[in-house]
């Protein structure tokens, strides 16, 4: 038997099968308070199916341990990238669950969040940036818990967020491009730190990039897939959003090294032969094999050390290259939504208060030029 409705008094009830507990002795679940047979048996048929598609939860007895875990496995691993589900699991694991992990779901309440909040800051000295991404995970899970009608409403939504940590971008000035590129020039860095520079391309779409997404005859490269290692193998995967799959005009600076580029490839692969493999990689290893974004992050962290000194230039992450474009350009008066397209950012909203520093000096420059054209 799997379920049943019985009258009782004045109203129905359905008792359905809900599995075995520890000792293999079958559990049930009652339902009570239906008007009509029929409302009962309708509600009885749906709680059947639910359990059939591993959909039904008992709100009351589950901890949000065990809800976490649910929604990771049967909501984030189907609609999220590999390296989305890697973070969030790391975020739950390491700070959520042991914190409030034991807490039923039904008993969640925002002071509980709130405190959890404070201690990471306070405690675990995470920066706003860190708790601000667990609050959230947290939000988006409990959020799912009332579309799946586990809760009536999100005790995150009651809780102050925590404020992003704001941090002054470190990039370089165009002498210092010059002077880095100038450099890297016969190094296996060269390409990937051009086009980080000149597309403003994150570093999984500049290993992902292949021959195919490129148009030189237009100047035009199209960002379509980027790479990323799961678990040390190397996958295609699509972009970050929605807005990280565009078009991207190419430099007429950037066009004759990338011509040139191409060429050595092509002759490299003759060279090789059947000892090439042919993934058609814009950036690769000179066997053509794709190139992990760690290593090229890894190995321009190892370089930057000394260039810094070398050069005298800011000792800078491979990703502000890409934060170094968007400052040129916005410095160059280029209106903040092309540089928003460029980056493949959401919302213009991002690219505005990502590089707040920048707006002092083109409203200074603005003002400038209005004053000299009322002058006039």
């Amino acid at each position: 038997m799997r379920g049943h409705v019985r009258k009782r008094g004045k109203t129905y009830s359905f008792v359905v099968d809900i599995g075995r507990d520890e000792n293999n002795k079958r559990k049930q679940k009652w339902y009570s308070g239906y008007k009509t047979k029929k409302e009962a048996e309708k509600a009885l048929n749906d709680t059947l199916n639910k359990i059939e598609k591993g959909e039904y939860f008992i709100s009351e007895n589950i901890s949000l341990k065990n809800y976490l875990r649910k929604w990771l496995e049967d909501y984030v691993e189907l609609t999220l990238s590999t390296k989305t589900i890697k973070s969030y699991k790391e975020m739950i694991d390491w700070y959520i669950i042991p914190n409030i992990g034991n807490i039923p779901l039904n008993k969640l309440k925002p002071l509980n969040i709130q405190n959890f909040y404070k201690k990471c800051i306070n405690e675990f000295n995470l920066s706003g940036t860190t708790t601000l991404y667990c609050h959230r995970i947290l939000h988006k899970a409990l959020k799912q818990a009332v579309l799946w009608q586990m809760l009536n409403s999100n005790p995150a939504d009651a809780v102050e967020k925590p404020k992003k940590s704001k941090k002054q971008l470190q990039v370089l000035n165009t002498n210092h491009v010059e002077k880095l590129l100038n450099r890297l020039k016969e190094t296996t860095l060269y390409m990937p730190v051009l086009l980080a520079l000149t597309t403003g391309l994150r570093r999984g779409e500049i290993c992902g990039l292949k021959w195919s997404d490129i148009d030189l005859e237009n100047k035009t490269l199209y960002v379509k897939e980027q790479l990323q290692s799961n678990n040390g193998i190397l996958e295609l995967v699509p972009t970050k959003t929605a807005g990280s799959k565009r078009k991207i005009i190419l430099l007429d600076f950037t066009l004759p090294i990338l011509k040139q580029h191409r060429k050595h490839q092509l002759q490299n692969k003759l060279l090789l032969g059947n000892e090439y493999t042919d993934n058609n990689f814009v950036i690769c290893q000179t066997n053509g094999n794709p190139y992990n974004p760690d290593y090229i992050t890894g190995n321009f962290a190892r370089h930057i050390s000394k260039l810094s000194k070398e050069l005298n230039i800011p000792k800078i992450r491979f990703h502000d290259l890409r934060h170094t474009h968007a400052t040129l350009l916005l410095k160059q008066g280029i209106n903040p939504k092309v540089v928003s397209e460029r980056l493949g950012h959401s919302q213009v909203s991002l690219t505005l208060d990502t590089y707040s520093h920048v707006l002092p000096d083109m409203q200074k420059e603005a003002a400038e030029k209005l004053n000299d054209l009322l002058a006039k």
